[in-house]
């Protein structure tokens, strides 16, 4: 998998970061003065302008490295967007993005930290101990954030190609968002996140988020689109490096991918 690589502080960028997003609407006048227009959904852009200071010399062979294996704009690697939830449907654990386990059973509706009723309850009602899951296609190489917002007791877990981290939690009546970190460092081409939920116990939550770094960024609410980006390309053929001192380098790169 050639996927975009993360800096040494196992983050996924730096700032400042633009994102810019193109939308494309087709009108078509015709004879009789009538204008039709309608959204053409596949030709929606993404675009990144990732500004880089400080990077080391490992770090700008790496990116180097990317971009000569793909030859420059030629082929797609997998990003991971620095300012964006990896997750889909992060407020609904209903939507066939989520693998439910069959004992869970999920009671929308309820109040969550912003006084609204976007949060769920996951209650488990099996003698074993079931998740509400969702896999990503993404390299099991780098580092990982998976947060919520939960009331309750249960468990938050990064699994990729058999590594596991999981880290529990029991909060009082009060919301908390709980999270935890990993670099699973294998071999897979997949991660997959979830909350787990213990034989006759249940849990409030709201708000999964995972991001590609070490600790949770501001909460950002998904549907359809996550930040997961599969067909990324360099947006140019060429990449200019400032060499600013000994391992201090310095560049402004861009990233094109169709809409996911």
């Amino acid at each position: 998998m050639r996927y975009f690589p993360q800096l040494e502080t196992n983050t996924a960028g730096q700032y400042p970061l633009r994102r810019k997003r193109a939308e494309r609407v087709v009108s078509v006048d015709s004879l009789d003065g009538r204008r039709l227009s309608y959204y053409d959904g596949a030709a929606a852009q993404v675009e990144w302008e990732l500004h880089y200071q400080g990077l080391t010399e490992n770090e700008r062979e790496a990116v180097s490295a990317l971009f000569a294996v793909c030859e420059g704009r030629l082929l797609p690697f997998v990003l991971l967007d620095p300012a964006a939830n990896l997750l889909r449907w992060s407020e609904d654990f209903s939507n066939a993005a989520w693998t439910v386990g069959p004992l869970l059973s999920l009671s929308g509706g309820v109040t969550d930290p912003w006084s609204t009723t976007r949060a769920s309850t996951i209650s488990n009602s099996g003698a074993a101990t079931a998740a509400v899951a969702q896999t990503i296609g993404a390299p099991g190489a780098l580092q990982y954030c998976l947060s919520a917002w939960v009331k309750g007791s249960g468990s938050l877990r990064i699994d990729s190609g058999g590594v596991v981290v999981e880290k529990d939690f029991a909060t009082s009546a009060a919301w908390e968002r709980v999270h935890v970190s990993a670099k699973p460092n294998s071999a897979a081409e997949t991660v997959t996140f979830s909350l787990r939920v213990a034989p006759a116990a249940a849990a409030s939550v709201v708000g999964m988020q995972a991001e590609a770094q070490i600790a949770p960024g501001g909460y950002k609410k998904t549907t359809s689109r996550s930040g997961v980006y599969p067909n990324a390309r360099f947006a140019r053929d060429e990449m200019a490096w400032i060499m600013q001192g000994p391992n201090n380098n310095a560049a402004v790169i861009r990233i094109i991918s169709r809409s996911n």
